[in-house]
C-alpha cells in the first residue's frame, strides 16, 4: 500500500510518498497531481522518497518533470540513494536530488 502526503510549503510542492512505489500504486494520484501542477502553475516540487521502495521507472516522476519544466521551475527528489536517471528518462540532469526537505525549503526564494 502506498501512503501520500501532499503539501504546499514555501512556494513549493511537496510530495511525500510512503510505501512501494510503482505504476500501480500512483495511477490514483497521478492525474490529481498533473492537474494541480498545470492549473496551479507549479514551478517547485519535490518528490520526498524517504519511506519508499522504488518497484519499477515511473512515468509519472517524468510527466510532472515535463510539467514543471514548462512553468520554467525545479523539481526536486529526496530520500532517494540512487542515481536520479534510474527512475526519470527524459530530462534527469534537470531534478536535482537533495539529502532533505529542509536543504531546499531553507535555501528556496519564491517571489
Amino acid at each position: 500500500m502506498l501512503e501520500i502526503n501532499i503539501e504546499f510549503i514555501k512556494g513549493v510542492l511537496v510530495v511525500r510518498l510512503e510505501g512501494r512505489i510503482n505504476n500501480e500504486s500512483v495511477r490514483s494520484i497521478r492525474d490529481n497531481l498533473l492537474v494541480i501542477i498545470r492549473n496551479g502553475g507549479i514551478k517547485y516540487l519535490m518528490f520526498n522518497l524517504t519511506d519508499s521502495v522504488l518497484e519499477e521507472k515511473i512515468d509519472m516522476f517524468d510527466e510532472c518533470n515535463k510539467l514543471i519544466k514548462k512553468n520554467k521551475g525545479k523539481m526536486y527528489i529526496c530520500g532517494f540513494d540512487h542515481k536520479i536517471e534510474s527512475i526519470i528518462t527524459n530530462n534527469y540532469y534537470t531534478v536535482e536530488n537533495v539529502s532533505n526537505e529542509l536543504s531546499i525549503l531553507n535555501n528556496i526564494e519564491i517571489c
